[in-house]
């Protein structure tokens, strides 16, 4: 790797086995043909198409006005999770955007049963009504993710990125607004290099027009906030036998309610 500018790690060339590779932003060396497996290009499998109801957050009490809840954001270190006071409205606990939560689900995209598990977060996700963002690349396990600010567009959002067998959907005030295609177990692209970079460009222009708590509007990082292992402590995770909820201490199994 040759670099125009060390202190920037600008690169201006790359040879692999003594070959020239790559000058002037081209990939110069011949690209082999890899064909996948058919199974490779199914493997999303949510097992239904999702509502608004498959995200809802029930109140533990039909009487109650508010409900404590658990509350996590991007990159939480923390021993333990923070609580808030959410309003209750007709038997569902809600999103509080003066306090910035909003919803996130993990959605098991492996057994085909539908399960949704859901939570609240805070300081991340769009503001703008209506909207949510949606993805398949959650290391380790690769579950579907998404965060909302209405129940209704996480499950367009969670079903465009079934339908397209993976990769990113970002919904708009109730509208598809741009999706980027991962065919390959959800996770990777047979297509080139430019076609799936363009996509992602658009995916973030797109985003850039809407609201979003916190900054810098659609993180390009997001997919870190959603590891199934340490560094975090608490994480959520799709709905198990014994952790209905899918919040999880990863340190010890411990599992918590989301709300009470």
């Amino acid at each position: 790797v040759l670099l125009s500018d060390p202190k920037a790690v600008a690169i201006d060339q790359v040879y692999v086995n003594g070959q020239l590779a790559y000058k002037d932003g081209k990939y110069l060396l011949p690209v082999p043909k890899v064909t996948y497996p058919e199974w490779a290009y199914d493997t999303i499998n949510i097992g239904k198409k999702l509502t608004a109801a498959d995200f809802v957050i029930e109140a533990p009490s039909s009487s109650a006005s508010k409900a404590e809840a658990a509350i996590l954001e991007m990159y939480y270190f923390e021993e333990d999770f923070k609580i808030a006071n959410l309003p209750i409205v007709n038997g569902v606990v809600e999103r509080d955007s003066a306090q910035n939560i909003t919803k996130c689900a993990l959605i098991d995209r492996y057994h085909g049963r539908g399960a949704v598990a859901r939570m609240f977060w805070q300081g991340v996700g769009p503001r703008t009504a209506n909207s949510a963002v949606a993805c398949s690349v959650s290391h380790d396990l690769h579950n579907v993710w998404s965060l909302g600010s209405s129940d209704e567009a996480m499950a367009l959002a969670v079903n465009t990125v079934a339908e397209q067998q993976g990769g990113w959907a970002l919904v708009n005030d109730g509208k598809v607004v741009a999706t980027v295609r991962y065919e390959i177990g959800g996770l990777m692209s047979q297509r080139t290099a430019e076609t799936v970079a363009a996509e992602l460009e658009n995916l973030y222009a797109e985003a850039d027009k809407m609201e979003w708590y916190g900054e810098p509007g659609l993180p390009r990082r997001m997919v870190f906030a959603y590891l199934t292992c340490t560094p975090w402590k608490w994480v959520l995770v799709a709905p198990y036998e014994g952790n209905e909820s899918g919040l999880v201490n990863v340190t010890n199994g411990k599992t918590h309610p989301v709300v009470w």
